[in-house]
């Protein structure tokens, strides 16, 4: 029978020694690419949760993105225009939009987790004016699984509202001018037919007859 080989044992100095030459990896780099590894799943219940986590995880990114140009137009503002949005993988409106709702969690008008997880559906809510914002909710457009189209009709709906007071002001407000300068053109005649006769006789006060002069 062969002797035993003696267990070869290592000091702290030793181990210490072996992890400073050892090459560093990332734990990082290994999670993000499993998280990418697709897999044949055992239930549907299994695709439902895994798809909705990834859906969750996209969210969370997007909104990170957000920040980060945010935080990065704060830091370098001579350079944010013309160094770094260049260079991003993404057009520039699609930043802007990405930036409006990270200004949006940063003013406290939504919370993130209230937020539709598209990030155009979220950038779409950033633009319901302040004093819509209850009618939206009640509406349930404040919601993660809100879509980009309903909200979009939301704001179409608003603006055309909006566009019908605007024009009956404008109507209104065209018709009072028009008023007025029929107002001073028979004053103006009246006058003249008051000193032609040399008559007090009564006089337009305010587009109405004063009988008592």
């Amino acid at each position: 029978m062969p002797d035993a080989v003696p267990l070869k044992t290592f000091s702290r100095k030793d181990v210490q020694a072996r992890t400073a030459s050892a090459p560093l990896t990332s734990t990082a780099n290994r999670v993000e690419d499993n998280s990418t590894i697709v897999v044949p799943l055992p239930s549907p219940e299994e695709y439902v949760r895994k798809i909705e986590t990834l859906w969750r995880e996209a969210q969370k990114r997007f909104v990170a993105i957000g920040k980060y140009l945010l935080l990065a137009r704060e830091r370098h503002r001579g350079e944010f225009e013309k160094t770094i949005l260049p260079r991003l993988s993404f057009k520039r409106a699609v930043a802007h939009q990405l930036m409006s709702v990270a200004e949006a969690l940063k003013e406290q008008r939504f919370r993130e987790e209230e937020l539709p997880r598209s990030y155009s559906a979220a950038y779409h809510l950033t633009l319901i004016p302040e004093d819509r914002l209850s009618l939206a909710r009640e509406r349930l457009l404040v919601r993660p699984e809100a879509s980009r189209s309903e909200i979009k009709s939301f704001l179409d709906e608003i603006r055309a509202e909006s566009g019908t007071a605007s024009n009956r002001r404008l109507v209104l407000l065209r018709r009072r001018v028009s008023l007025v300068k029929k107002i001073a053109k028979l004053t103006r005649e009246l006058s003249t037919i008051q000193a032609e006769l040399g008559e007090t006789g009564p006089t337009l006060i305010n587009g109405e007859v004063d009988e008592d002069t």
